[in-house]
């Protein structure tokens, strides 16, 4: 039950109207049914897993906060952590570190033929697991209370609006919202309703469209023009952006009509003028997760009585990074390849910043260079989750930089087709980071914002994909 179909629709209005003339304690058992209803709708069997992980953690969770002995909070908070890795190990890496084991054993002469199993990936393992795991850190941290009931834990692990694909939120930011009573104000309505239409835009008439504009194009063997596999990886870094931060729009969007503040995870990232900045955009539930949870106590931890170089650490950090995506080389060539650009960049700044441009127009050009630079080594990056393979992305690239000369009939309708898609999008971004405002356009000019309102409704109408097209983080 997709965001942008008409199920959901139904299935929001119903909660809604239920949920604004509720008490907030019966408002809480009621998003904790609809959370669990819409789940199962998805698919049923893996609710259980949901539940198990609840309970679980729920329980560690109280341990960890009753307990003074610190070896028994230690062991508590990796028995916890071990329990949450296994689960999501099991469903997403089962298959991977069976077969990296046969491949050990044949390497030592030992043959084997390990067993292999179709297993389904339960939607949104990846992102509630990380959840989860955060809120029993924290309290093993002492930064947190334990929730006090556990049907409170349980709305925060499966809050409809995010439990499918993030924001990957903290227990820090929503039980208290949760165990609190919520306000509806009128400019939490205004910037929901907002922020719903706009991840909707983004997602059916950009992301959809330029999904479609570009099928079949990074599919092996590479046989199209380089020209045209330069364009297609440009559009599907703006198709993965517009889908993916459309999501999390929607989730935010929906969370503030009822009252919640979900984090924000996309913020105008192809503004960036440097590695660091751009990191500091893009997904940033998962980014701010990962710099927490995983570069810090590996950048402190010491092996036998020394600390990882800080390059050792990024490389590693990003690795995990890819990993997370999947059990594939190619996301882990991906992780390092950004662990590379951080490294060479962080070595490199001193240099970059003796670059200081005299007068406005310099700088300017010089901003507009760097984040030009930048966008280009990501949508680099994003070869390697457009390709089958790591091969592949290789392919493509090479097609890119040797096979760019030869015309392409057709090439200019093509890209001024995309341009009516990602030209209202660059556009509005813009001004939201030169203000450093998401909701900009509500400070504009009457004029020009009924402009904008009536540009992307006609563009909604007239190039909406209405045919409800899954979500491309769905399947991590």
């Amino acid at each position: 039950m997709a965001f942008n179909s008409i199920h959901f629709a139904l299935f929001f209005l119903i909660t809604y109207t239920l949920y604004i003339v509720l008490d907030h304690k019966r408002q809480n058992y009621l998003l904790l049914i609809a959370s669990f209803i819409f789940y199962c709708l998805w698919d049923w069997r893996f609710l259980s897993i949901i539940l198990a992980s609840t309970i679980v953690n729920y329980y560690f969770g109280g341990v960890l906060a009753g307990s003074s002995d610190e070896k028994k909070r230690k062991l508590f908070l990796v028995i916890s952590i071990c329990f949450n890795l296994s689960l999501l190990g099991f469903f997403k890496y089962f298959n991977f570190f069976i077969g990296g084991l046969s491949n050990l054993l044949a390497a030592i002469g030992l043959h084997s033929a390990p067993p292999t199993l179709n297993i389904i990936l339960p939607l949104g393992i990846s992102f509630y697991t990380f959840q989860i795991m955060s809120y029993t850190i924290d309290i093993y941290r002492k930064q947190l209370e334990p929730a006090e009931k556990l049907s409170d834990f349980a709305l925060f692990v499966a809050f409809f609006p995010q439990i499918i694909s993030g924001p990957i939120e903290r227990a820090r930011n929503m039980l208290p919202q949760i165990t609190n009573k919520r306000d509806i104000t009128s400019e939490k309505l205004h910037e929901g309703s907002w922020l719903f239409f706009w991840g909707l835009f983004k997602k059916i008439v950009i992301a959809d469209n330029l999904a479609a504009m570009i099928a079949g194009v990074f599919e092996p063997p590479v046989i199209v023009p380089g020209k045209l596999s330069l364009v297609a990886m440009y559009l599907f870094t703006f198709q993965v952006y517009a889908d993916f931060s459309g999501y999390s729009d929607m989730a935010r969007g929906l969370g503030k009509l009822m009252g919640f503040n979900i984090m924000i995870n996309f913020r105008t990232p192809f503004f960036s003028v440097n590695p660091y900045d751009l990191w500091q955009r893009w997904h940033i539930s998962l980014t701010t997760w990962i710099k927490e949870y995983v570069f810090y106590p590996l950048a402190l931890a010491k092996f036998s009585g020394k600390q990882l170089s800080a390059s050792l650490v990024v490389l590693i950090t990003w690795a995990l990074f890819g990993f997370w995506h999947g059990p594939q080389p190619k996301f882990i060539a991906w992780g390092v390849y950004h662990a590379l650009i951080i490294i060479a960049y962080s070595r490199s700044r001193p240099y970059i910043n003796l670059v200081k441009p005299k007068n406005k127009i310099a700088s300017i050009a010089w901003a507009c260079l760097q984040t030009l630079i930048v966008f280009n080594l990501f949508a680099i990056g994003l070869l390697f989750f457009a390709c089958p393979s790591i091969t592949g992305a290789a392919a493509v690239l090479r097609n890119v930089i040797f096979n760019s000369f030869i015309k392409v009939p057709g090439l200019s309708g093509m890209l001024i087709t995309a341009a009516i898609f990602i030209l209202p999008l660059l556009a509005i971004e813009y001004f939201q980071f030169k203000e450093n405002n998401e909701f900009v356009v509500f400070k504009m000019n009457p004029a020009l914002r009924a402009i904008i309102y009536v540009a992307l409704f006609y563009l909604f109408i007239f190039y909406g994909d209405f045919g409800v097209k899954n979500y491309y983080y769905f399947q991590f």
